[in-house]
C-alpha cells in the first residue's frame, strides 16, 4: 500500500511547485531558449565540419579547449556566485555586479596575458594556430566582463537573461554561414567572431541590467569577500569538473592527429545535444534554491524529480541518436567523420550520467554548498587523469571517451550521496548563515 500512494503523492508535490511559483513555464522557456542557443552552435558546427574537414575541426576543438579553461580560470568562479547573492541579497544586486566586475578585470586579465604566452607552445610553432589562439584569448576578456552582467540576470529576469545567452551563438552561426557562402570560411576568420559577437553581447547584457536595476552600481570592498569566497569554492569545483569535460580533449590535442581530435570532437559534440534541455531543470533551480529561506521535505522530493527528470530527457534523447547514428553521421557531416560513431556510443551513457549531475551540481549550489560539487568533482578528475594515463598509450583515441564516462558515473554517484543526505532545513535563515558548513560525504 505504501509503494501505491508514493507515487501519486510525488507527483502531487511536482504538480504544486510547477503550478504555484510557475517554475514550470520557466523551466519550458529556458529550455526553449537552450535549445535555440544549441541548434545555432550546432549548425555553425556543422557547416565548419563540412567546409574544413577533419583537421582544421580538430584544430578548431584544441583552440576552444583551451578557451574554456581560459574562461574558467579567469571567471573566478563568479557566475555562479553572482547568480546567488543577487538572489539572496537583491537589495545589494548592482553593487555585487560592480564589485565582481572589478575583480574580474584584474583576474581576468593576468589570465589573458598568461594565455598569448602559452599561443605558440600550445599550438606546436604552427602560425596560423598560434593567432588562432591569440584572438580566442583576445575574447575572454570580454567573456569576463559580460559574465558580471549576464549572471546577475538570471537571478533578476530569466527573460532578459535567456534573450541575451541566446544572441551570441545565433549571431555567430549567421556570420559562419555567411563566410561559407562567401567561400571565406577559414580557422581565424571563424575565431575572429568570438571577439566580435561577445562584444555584441556585453553590450545588451548591460543595457538589459540597467533595465532592472542591475546597473549601474558601485564596487565595494565588504561585497568582494563573500563573492570571492563564493567564487572559490565554485572555482574547487570548475577544475575538476572542467578536467573531467575537457582533459581529453586537451590532452588528445597535444598528443595525436588533429584528425583523430575532430572526429572525436564531432562525437562529443552529438552527445551533448539533450543538456540544453536538462540545463534548463537547474537554470530555473538554482536561483530558486538561492531565494528560499527553508528548505523543507516537499523541496527534497522535488530535487529527486529534477534529477531523475534529467535523466530521463538525456536518454530519451541519446538513445535514438545513437542507434541512427551509423548513417547519420557520415551523411550530416560528411564520410570524413565516420570514426567518430563508435566513440558516440562509449559516450551515450555517460552524457546520461553527466546530465543528472549537472542538475544535482545546479541543486547542491542553489542550497550553498558548492563546496560538495567541489569535491564529487575532484574525486571523478581522479579517476578521469588515471584512466587516460593507463587507457590512451593502449587503444588511443578511444581512451577518451571510456575514461569520461566511467567518470561521469563517479562524479554523478557522489553528487547524489551529497545531496540526499542535506537535512531539511526547519531554522528559517540558518543554513546561509555559515558558507563553510557542509555534509560529509
Amino acid at each position: 500500500m505504501s509503494g501505491s500512494h508514493a507515487a501519486p503523492s510525488r507527483f502531487a508535490v511536482l504538480t504544486t511547485t510547477l503550478r504555484r511559483p510557475n517554475i514550470g513555464r520557466s523551466i519550458a522557456r529556458t529550455a526553449g531558449f537552450n535549445l535555440a542557443s544549441a541548434t545555432a552552435a550546432g549548425l555553425g558546427g556543422i557547416v565548419l565540419a563540412r567546409a574544413v574537414g577533419p583537421t582544421v575541426r580538430g584544430e578548431y576543438a584544441a583552440i576552444t579547449a583551451w578557451f574554456g579553461l581560459a574562461l574558467i580560470v579567469g571567471g573566478m568562479g563568479q557566475s555562479a556566485a553572482l547568480c546567488f547573492y543577487v538572489a539572496h541579497d537583491p537589495s545589494h544586486g548592482c553593487d555585487y555586479v560592480a564589485t565582481s566586475r572589478a575583480m574580474m578585470l584584474v583576474t581576468g586579465s593576468l589570465a589573458l596575458t598568461a594565455g598569448l604566452l602559452l599561443a605558440p607552445m600550445l599550438a606546436h610553432g604552427n602560425p596560423t594556430v598560434t593567432t588562432g589562439y591569440r584572438i580566442a584569448f583576445g575574447a575572454a576578456i570580454l567573456a569576463y566582463v559580460g559574465v558580471s552582467y549576464t549572471s546577475a540576470l538570471q537571478a533578476r529576469d530569466m527573460r532578459r537573461w535567456n534573450v541575451v545567452r541566446v544572441i551570441q551563438p545565433l549571431l555567430s552561426c549567421a556570420a559562419m554561414v555567411t563566410l561559407w557562402r562567401l567561400r571565406i570560411l577559414t580557422l581565424n576568420n571563424v575565431l575572429v567572431l568570438l571577439p566580435v559577437t561577445m562584444l555584441l553581447q556585453l553590450i545588451w547584457a548591460y543595457v538589459c541590467c540597467r533595465g532592472v536595476g542591475l546597473a549601474p552600481g558601485r564596487a565595494t570592498l565588504s561585497l568582494a569577500r563573500p563573492l570571492a569566497a563564493y567564487g572559490a569554492a565554485q572555482i574547487a569545483a570548475l577544475a575538476p569538473a572542467t578536467l573531467n569535460a575537457q582533459l581529453d580533449q586537451l590532452i588528445l590535442s597535444q598528443i595525436v592527429p588533429s584528425a583523430d581530435l575532430g572526429r572525436y570532437a564531432i562525437a562529443v559534440s552529438l552527445s551533448l545535444l539533450p543538456l540544453p534541455l536538462v540545463a534548463a531543470i537547474g537554470n530555473v533551480a538554482f536561483p530558486k534554491l538561492a531565494a528560499q529561506r527553508r528548505v523543507t521535505a516537499s523541496t527534497h522530493k522535488v530535487q529527486k524529480l529534477a534529477v531523475l527528470g534529467g535523466g530521463a530527457i538525456a536518454a530519451a534523447a541519446l538513445v535514438p541518436l545513437a542507434a541512427v547514428a551509423y548513417w547519420m553521421v557520415p551523411l550530416v557531416f560528411g564520410r570524413g567523420y565516420q570514426g567518430a560513431v563508435p566513440l558516440l556510443w562509449i559516450l551515450t551513457p555517460g552524457t546520461i550520467f553527466l546530465a543528472c549531475s549537472q542538475v544535482a551540481g545546479d541543486l547542491l549550489r542553489g542550497r550553498k554548498r558548492p563546496m560538495l560539487v567541489a569535491w564529487s568533482q575532484g574525486l571523478a578528475a581522479l579517476f578521469t587523469v588515471a584512466l587516460l594515463l593507463m587507457l590512451l598509450p593502449l587503444v588511443g583515441v578511444y581512451g577518451a571517451p571510456i575514461a569520461s564516462t566511467i567518470a561521469y558515473g563517479v562524479a554523478l554517484a557522489a553528487m547524489l550521496r551529497c545531496l540526499w543526505r542535506l537535512p531539511t532545513d526547519e531554522g528559517g535563515d540558518e543554513e546561509f548563515a555559515d558558507t563553510g558548513r557542509a555534509v560529509v560525504p
